[in-house]
């Protein structure tokens, strides 16, 4: 293989292309260097292409995975808003079982108080009949704030249009809230009562997400037995209330 004025693919030179040298050596270097006769600017274009994306691809990119990773936040924010009344029935049957489990074994009464005005539940230690045990989650006299904390995040706590308390023997009223607070009063032999010291109240609580109104699958339920403190968590089936 000749090559016309300097080395191969110095400026102002240009290799022979197809050698047909006897030395395979020099036929295989003419080879890979017929490339630049056979493809003007192939090696410019590569060169080029090395550089990488420019800064218009990386916005593209970046832009899309923005849109995506939105979607899945909604997504994943939807989802878990439909756990919501599960997670305000858990806490209710919670606290409705360490007030009597604590009653019983302290020989007094506790109140558990659902205030959806504040949107808490409280746990009260009402300790002697002496002074305190007033209904609502105002502590006063010798009464104790156990702990306090949200009862749920956007639930409704109403009754559902078309959706029934449970079958019989649990088929309770709704609880009731007056001035949107409701008290129970867990007595040391294992009753609930709606006011201190009196008689033993059954009730039910309907829990279903506020934003998903129109899902009725999502309607959940927690029954509470006035006379042993028993209490039941139900979910809607479609027709009717089911023990879960």
């Amino acid at each position: 293989m000749t090559m016309t004025g300097g080395r191969p693919g110095a400026a102002g030179t240009k290799p022979v292309c197809n050698s047909t040298s006897a030395d395979p050596l020099v036929r295989a270097l003419s080879g890979v260097l017929s490339r630049g006769c056979d493809a003007p600017g192939a090696v410019s274009r590569a060169w080029n292409s090395s550089r990488g994306v420019s800064i218009v691809e990386t916005v593209i990119v970046l832009a899309v995975l923005a849109i995506l990773a939105s979607g899945a936040i909604f997504q994943f924010g939807s989802s878990r808003e439909a756990y919501n009344a599960d997670d305000a029935a858990n806490r209710l049957l919670n606290y409705f079982r360490e007030a009597n489990s604590r009653a019983v074994s302290d020989h007094h009464s506790f109140r558990v108080v659902i205030n959806l005005s504040s949107g808490n539940i409280s746990l009260i230690d009402e300790k002697t009949s002496a002074t305190g045990n007033d209904d609502g989650d105002t502590v006063s006299g010798d009464d104790l704030l156990l702990k306090r904390e949200p009862v749920a995040t956007r639930v409704s706590f109403s009754q559902p249009s078309g959706v029934n308390p449970p079958a019989a023997p649990f088929n309770f009223s709704a609880a009731t809230f007056t001035s949107s607070i409701w008290t129970g009063h867990f007595q040391s032999d294992g009753r609930v009562t709606a006011t201190f010291g009196g008689a033993p109240v059954s009730c039910t609580f309907f829990l279903q997400p506020a934003d998903k109104t129109n899902m009725p699958l999502l309607i959940r339920a927690v029954t509470l037995f006035g006379a042993t403190s028993s209490a039941r968590y139900w979910m809607y089936s479609g027709t009717k209330l089911v023990q879960g």
